[in-house]
């Protein structure tokens, strides 16, 4: 196991701007009880019963006596108890030493990324502070999560880079395969067997990842694929990304399958994927530290909506990078799933790192666009190269 020291700045900073006095996470057999906050700490992972406590400027690790040689070659790792009866009796050791008046646990309703905390050990907590001396103010530790999972350093950016690169050549090669008699789980295990190939991993489950849209009366969503021929006159939606080294990306492309009269797609087809991608870089281009998602959002849906068409059902976009959809702050409007202030109204951060994907339900099949873009101090800018124009497909 090993912390990832880039963090650990981006932590007590955290903390401290929270005004928090110390922020608690505790699991057991995080395998099969996933904290979703332990691999973004670093390769880390629990089996018997362990705490981990972030003070304003040190880390505490009460463990088990399995586990206390383990840690000790852990560098970040400032103190070390080890519990020699319960866990939860030395917890009450430590957090009374410390006299901590705020403590921050992995409880959210609203991000599943920061609710890690499992019922039974909340209830074994609840027992703790009783009897501290100093009844600690508890609140939810979704802004530390926020940060310490949004935002990316330069070494976990040039990994999702990679990924979103590796994903649109990937994508790109889809029209070459195409052919009579193609159907979409044709291109969903090009694109599973090519990634493979290289040693790269799907960015969500296998059965659903690529999805593959390709009939306009055939929906698919997170279901799994369907196996559909490829139909001429419409358009075909590719949602993908592929993994490595623990980190993915998360992106889609549209193509057209022409007809045997048709040299080009229609007018209105290409239109329509026009406004959706100059949607995405009017918001890239908007994008900046200090906006709010919500804002974000506003500036693409205006564009779209202001077209006639109708708000998309979904957010603008999410973070991206440890996994597909990597919790913290969204860029969405106030629809009833995402209107919480620290979801949409939480000012972004250099590092973030967002989908920016809205779409355009049309005769001809789905529009919708997905690029991956990282926040710096003075912008936002693609991980990969940008779809501009639609990828035309002759069947023969």
């Amino acid at each position: 196991m090993k912390i990832n020291e880039e963090k650990l700045p981006i932590i007590f900073e955290a903390i401290n701007k929270n005004d928090v006095d110390a922020w608690l996470i505790m699991g057991r057999e995080s395998i099969m009880k996933s904290e979703p906050v332990l691999p973004v700490l670093g390769d880390m992972a629990f089996i018997i019963a362990t705490t981990l406590i972030f003070t304003r400027n040190k880390l505490i690790a009460i463990v088990s006596p399995l586990d206390v040689e383990a840690y000790k070659m852990m560098d970040a790792v400032d103190e070390i108890y080890e519990y020699p009866t319960t866990m939860e009796e030395t917890i009450y050791e430590v957090l009374e030493k410390l006299g901590v008046k705020k403590l921050a646990l992995d409880i959210c309703d609203a991000d599943s990324a920061a609710d890690g905390l499992t019922l039974g050990n909340y209830l074994k907590l609840q027992e703790v502070f009783k009897r501290l001396t100093i009844k600690p103010e508890i609140i939810s530790a979704f802004p530390i999560v926020s940060e310490v999972r949004g935002r990316k350093t330069n070494s976990q950016i040039e990994i999702i880079k990679d990924c979103a690169v590796q994903a649109e050549k990937y994508l790109s090669l889809v029209p070459g395969i195409c052919k009579e008699g193609t159907t979409s789980l044709d291109i969903f295990n090009f694109l599973h067997d090519i990634a493979f190939k290289d040693g790269y991993g799907m960015s969500w489950a296998e059965s659903q990842c690529p999805s593959v849209s390709c009939d306009p009366d055939i929906k698919q969503g997170h279901s799994g694929l369907i196996d559909t021929p490829l139909k001429k006159g419409c358009t075909i939606n590719i949602d993908y990304g592929v993994s490595k080294n623990g980190y993915c990306s998360d992106l889609q492309r549209m193509y057209y399958v022409l007809k045997d009269d048709e040299d080009d797609a229609p007018q209105d087809v290409k239109d329509t994927f026009y406004l959706v991608r100059d949607a995405i870089d009017a918001a890239r281009k908007f994008m900046k530290p200090g906006v709010t998602g919500f804002e974000v959002d506003q500036i693409a849906r205006h564009m779209i909506v202001d077209m006639g068409f109708d708000s998309w059902n979904a957010a603008l976009g999410h973070q991206v990078g440890h996994v597909c959809h990597d919790g913290g702050t969204i860029l969405a409007n106030r629809r009833p799933r995402y209107n919480k202030p620290e979801l949409i109204d939480t000012p972004l951060q250099v590092g973030n790192v967002f989908t920016l994907e809205p779409g355009i339900e049309i005769k001809q099949g789905r529009i919708g666009i997905e690029e991956d873009v990282v926040l710096y101090e003075d912008g936002a800018v693609f991980l990969a190269e940008p779809q501009k124009e639609l990828m035309l497909i002759r069947l023969k």
